[in-house]
């Protein structure tokens, strides 16, 4: 039974191991990750609330053309 038990949670866990990040078509992950800091960068310098950012760093990826999956 506790064989049962840890083999179903590795498999669970496992499947949840997939990190989610930013895509675009024919761009790098290094391109991406420049992308992000940049506008991580932007929307910082601009004083926006702390509760605001995360909403407007999503929006200037997704202005670029990246998608998040």
């Amino acid at each position: 039974m506790k064989t049962i038990f840890l083999l179903s949670s590795v498999v669970l866990l496992a499947g949840c191991a997939t990190p989610k990040t930013w895509h675009k078509d024919k761009v790098s992950t290094y391109n991406a990750n420049n992308t992000l800091a940049k506008c991580r960068y932007d929307v910082g310098m601009a004083k926006i609330h702390r509760n605001e950012r995360e909403g407007m760093i999503w929006d200037c990826m997704m202005a670029k053309g990246y998608r998040y999956y």
